[in-house]
């Protein structure tokens, strides 16, 4: 099944990574291992790759490639596993995040991520730990919930409020159905902009996953992690995501602000990545995986400036 799994921009991530044989490699999220056997391929008996990914099922899918001895994967968050990267010293030539959901997770109805299929409703990546989706909507408070959903999922706030006054008065919520009902009593049916449960049950996972926080410690790390030269390469599917990674790159570009006519920069601008390029999925992408409309590659090297005080 994995080896069928094509991930969304998969040669424009390899291509940005901009692979050596000797190259150490990280892909932060392994998912199906689709982009890890792509970057195994390109790497030469020198090079190394660390898979990581929290999912339990993915250690099954990565089993496969751990004949290969330049291959090593670990289980759990991949803002702790880069964190112990750091720890233990190791300096890394090239760093992929594939943020968001994968395919196997999105079709299996008992993980709870679809809003078109029946299923307990968990959205856990890691169903081992961490609170549930059901145990979440079940305890919160409708003020706090609205919040959630106009900032993880972009529902606008006014419905927002309406979804989360509606999902309090019909608790307990225990299967994907149950919430996606909430939505259509709450907001009915839209001509444009697609289904509306798809921002909540986005939301809700973002939430239960803390994604946002954990990306940002992650990012942090990978600042830390990245040797000069050493390449960063995410591709987001969610405009948080992609804000904060925008936000990350943006903040450590150091940018001069000195008049032009001074011979030397005086500011103090320290850029510790320069910004690579920022690629949209083709139509051939988006024809055969509809779900990569949203996606967007960036991209950044590390210079050799210490890592900011803040990080």
């Amino acid at each position: 099944m994995a080896t069928g799994h094509r991930p969304v921009m998969l040669e424009e991530a390899v291509a940005a990574l901009q692979l050596g044989p000797d190259d150490f490699v990280v892909d932060a999220t392994f998912g199906g291992g689709g982009h890890s056997r792509r970057i195994l391929d390109e790497l030469g008996a020198g090079g190394s790759l660390v898979g990581i990914d929290r999912d339990p099922e993915a250690a099954g899918r990565a089993s496969g490639l751990l004949q290969d001895p330049r291959f090593e994967f670990v289980s759990g968050a991949y803002d702790e596993a880069l964190w112990e990267l750091v720890e233990e010293g190791r300096g890394a030539d090239a760093i992929l995040f594939d943020l968001g959901l994968s395919s196997f997770q999105v079709d299996e109805p008992e993980r709870g991520f679809s809003y078109v299929m029946e299923g307990p409703l968990d959205m856990r990546m890691d169903p081992r730990s961490g609170v549930s989706a059901a145990e979440f909507l079940n305890t919160v408070e409708a003020g706090e919930l609205a919040r959630v959903l106009s900032e993880y999922g972009d529902v606008p706030r006014a419905e927002a409020r309406r979804v989360a006054r509606e999902i309090v008065r019909r608790r307990p919520l225990e299967v994907t159905t149950d919430l996606y009902d909430a939505v259509r009593a709450a907001v009915g049916w839209k001509e444009r902009g697609g289904n509306p449960a798809k921002r909540v049950f986005q939301a809700v996972r973002v939430r239960v996953n803390d994604e946002l926080g954990g990306l940002r410690r992650a990012l942090d790390a990978a600042e830390r992690l990245l040797t000069p030269g050493g390449r960063l390469v995410a591709i987001t599917f969610h405009s948080g995501e992609d804000r904060l990674v925008k936000r990350f790159i943006s903040e450590r570009e150091g940018r001069c602000v000195c008049p032009p006519e001074l011979p030397v920069c005086v500011c103090g601008a320290r850029p510790v990545f320069r910004r690579g390029v920022v690629q949209r999925p083709s139509a051939r992408d988006i024809e055969e995986n509809p779900r990569s409309a949203s996606a967007r590659l960036r991209a950044a090297i590390r210079t050799a400036e210490p890592p900011g005080e803040d990080a």
